[in-house]
């Protein structure tokens, strides 16, 4: 679990030359595949070292969501990371 304006970090460790996919599930949205995608936020990230870690700055609510990662261009391992999104600790978040 994440607050919102938070910065979040999932990693994506392979020891293959080839680069991983990163995708978001509910919307089957492609992060990253052998590079940024043209549409995805410029708050979002991919390391292209052997970590491929994804990071999420400044989360907000619409960020929650389950992620993946496949290794070695879509054949290799998959990792998934859960993300869920809520207001700050001292912030109701209700109205």
């Amino acid at each position: 679990m994440a607050y919102v304006g938070q910065t979040v970090k999932f990693p994506c460790d392979t020891k293959l030359k080839e680069d991983v996919i990163w995708k978001r599930m509910d919307r089957l949205r492609y992060i990253y595949i052998g590079g940024m995608i043209d549409d995805a936020p410029a708050r979002v990230t991919v390391d292209s070292n052997s970590s491929y870690t994804l990071t999420i700055l400044n989360v907000t609510v619409e960020d929650s969501a389950l992620y993946e990662c496949v290794e070695s261009d879509g054949h290799g391992n998959k990792h998934f990371y859960g993300l869920t999104v809520t207001g700050k600790p001292d912030t109701p978040l209700c109205a």
